[in-house]
């Protein structure tokens, strides 16, 4: 796996199996993971379509998953812990239809997830999320926008069956998608001084 940031875009290049609840998500294989940073009040009718037109612009290989995020890539918080790799971007008001924000978490996996594995990383990842936004002293879980990808790069050297939040792998979710949330709001809040998006 190799990653970096280019026209406001989180690029993540490797050969993933991935879960995703982003644009066209769901189960799919991948070659590239993309969290793509766009103005405030986005509102493209066809997100699809708008992330495969820049895939072309940016020349990224296909095939694809991707998620949308009005958070800055300056706020992109990398946490690595082991086999796993956890980027999120964070950005938060209080979630309602008019003022809403943004958390988008990617996992990747230096081995094999089971079917239930993915499914379970992306419960956990939740929780750490819901967790860590009480923590800061949020009154609210998450918003509106959310996303989570899960992906795995196939090393048969680990292969793992389970993620709840008393397995080993659970453990890793929770740490890194805490520290990522905190860093990344950190990183928004001494930039802008308020929670926005």
């Amino acid at each position: 796996m190799k990653y970096y940031i280019k026209n406001n875009t989180l690029i993540i290049e490797g050969k993933f199996e991935a879960l995703s609840s982003g644009v066209n998500g769901g189960r799919a294989s991948a070659v590239s993971i993309i969290n793509h940073q766009v103005q405030p009040d986005f509102n493209h009718k066809q997100p699809a379509e708008y992330l495969n037109c820049l895939a072309d612009t940016l020349n990224i290989s296909e095939p694809f998953v991707g998620l949308l995020t009005a958070v800055s890539m300056d706020n992109l918080c990398v946490t690595t812990d082991d086999y796993l790799t956890a980027f999120v971007t964070a950005g938060i008001t209080h979630p309602s239809p008019i003022r809403i924000g943004t958390i988008n978490i990617i996992l990747v996996v230096k081995g094999i997830l089971s079917e239930g594995a993915m499914v379970g990383a992306v419960i956990t990842a939740t929780e750490a999320k819901a967790l860590t936004l009480l923590d800061l002293g949020c009154d609210f879980i998450g918003t509106t926008t959310d996303a989570v990808i899960v992906a795995y790069e196939n090393q048969p050297a680990l292969y793992l069956e389970y993620a709840g939040s008393g397995t080993q792998f659970g453990d890793k979710i929770i740490k890194t998608v805490s520290i990522g949330i905190k860093e990344s709001l950190s990183l928004y809040l001494g930039n802008t001084h308020r929670f926005f998006l």
